[in-house]
């Protein structure tokens, strides 16, 4: 290999929501004069610059070393560089592993956001505990997190919907092939998503009804609180403040806080909306009970091309199944159960743990699994009904974890 003994620059186009610190403009999408800048060319030395670019121009011309672009090109593609993930153990020894910690990350999210609102300090050390807990465990195994995370409690929304968005966001993202870095950026920008909320009056976020128009206008703030909170944190992963931003966007410039279309919307925030609107529809709020998981994906999958991104779309609901796990479902029997991990070949065939008879009684616990045609006591093949939402029948998912844990064998009765 030749020795290199001069550097060579180049300037190349670029959208500005690739745009980072550090890097040099050196021309806008639009005449100098028509901008704020002082100086016809300069280094991105802020995140208050970085942003000015962001609303004014969609693209402009940076300058580096020729050597150096093409590596950093090449680390951004996602479908060159994707990793394969494949589960290192199963859910139920990683469901053993990580409860008590599930329930520590619960805890300190919930710190992390009290905090923030009392005094206005945002704890990095223990936001990076959090994501790279979840990192670890969804690694090991990308459903366990993802089922502890149905278990619903109700004493503080906010918190448990940025952890499961959190965890979401890092269990897609291994399915999209990110790699462990990757992993723990997104998960910050999940975690983070909404922390502007904090800046909403309670009386608007836990009103029982409708909101009318200038309630909405006041909640429609959020991503501009979340982006000024987090733009004056130090050592904050930079892409969480444009996710906090632009998680409302939509594709066909619908959304808010700006109505910016496609193009303009960042790729993490673009996954982080997918999400957040699954996990807002399926979630029990003090106004509105959730919906099916199968709703809620078909809403998302109505909706691909115009609000959300198909590509990702598609990617989640392959990971999440049409029959989320922790999600419950009625089978062809009359029987409920809870889908405990799903088929990652179709979606549609998943492990089911039966904990009511036909007649909506307890009865003995036992597992199927759809992916071996199980027979049902009355001699029937096993299929799913319809999917049901979170608490029907009064059943809570967080009763029957040790019966998971257990590791029982399909169609075996548990004691």
């Amino acid at each position: 290999m030749a020795e290199i003994t001069s550097t060579e620059y180049i300037e190349l186009k670029r959208s500005v929501e690739l745009l980072e610190l550090g890097m040099f403009v050196t021309q806008l999408d639009r005449p100098w004069e028509e901008t704020d800048f002082i100086y016809q060319g300069f280094q991105i030395n802020s995140i208050e610059e970085l942003h000015a670019l962001q609303d004014l121009c969609q693209f402009v011309y940076v300058r580096g070393a020729k050597q150096q672009w093409h590596v950093e090109q090449d680390s951004k593609n996602p479908i060159n560089k994707a990793v394969h993930y494949v589960n290192k153990i199963p859910i139920d020894k990683e469901l053993n592993n990580i409860r008590s910690a599930y329930k520590d990350a619960c805890s300190q999210t919930s710190t992390i956001i009290d905090t923030l609102r009392l005094t206005g300090e945002l704890d990095v050390k223990k936001i990076n505990k959090v994501v790279d807990n979840s990192v670890e465990s969804i690694l090991r195994n990308d459903t366990a997190l993802a089922w502890l995370s149905q278990i619903q409690k109700k004493d503080n929304y906010i918190a448990e919907h940025s952890l499961r968005t959190c965890i979401y966001a890092i269990a897609l993202g291994r399915e999209l092939g990110f790699r462990e870095l990757e992993l723990h950026n997104i998960g910050v920008c999940g975690l983070l998503h909404d922390i502007g909320m904090i800046k909403i009056p309670s009386e608007i976020i836990d009103k029982k009804g409708a909101l009318n128009s200038d309630e909405s206008k006041i909640l429609q703030q959020h991503p501009v609180h979340g982006k000024k909170l987090l733009i004056s944190k130090s050592g904050i992963y930079p892409g969480a403040i444009d996710v906090a931003y632009n998680h409302h966007e939509r594709l066909d410039g619908s959304g808010y806080p700006r109505g910016i279309t496609e193009e303009r919307i960042p790729y993490y925030a673009k996954i982080i909306s997918i999400i957040d609107a699954y996990d807002t529809m399926i979630s029990d709020k003090p106004y509105s009970k959730g919906i099916t998981t199968l709703d809620a994906c078909r809403h998302l999958y109505q909706n691909r091309k115009t609000l959300f991104d198909k590509e990702i779309l598609n990617k989640f609901i392959h990971f999440i199944g049409i029959y989320a796990p922790g999600s419950l479902v009625e089978m062809n029997t009359g029987e409920v159960g809870i889908v405990i991990e799903i088929d990652n070949i179709d979606g549609i065939k998943p492990r089911i743990l039966l904990i009511l008879s036909s007649d909506k009684k307890e009865t003995n616990k036992r597992i199927i699994d759809l992916r071996r045609g199980n027979i049902s006591l009355s001699n029937t093949r096993y299929k799913i009904k319809k999917s049901l939402a979170s608490g029907a029948y009064g059943i809570h998912i967080e009763d029957y974890i040790d019966k998971i844990i257990q590791n029982p064998v399909s169609n075996d009765i548990l004691p």
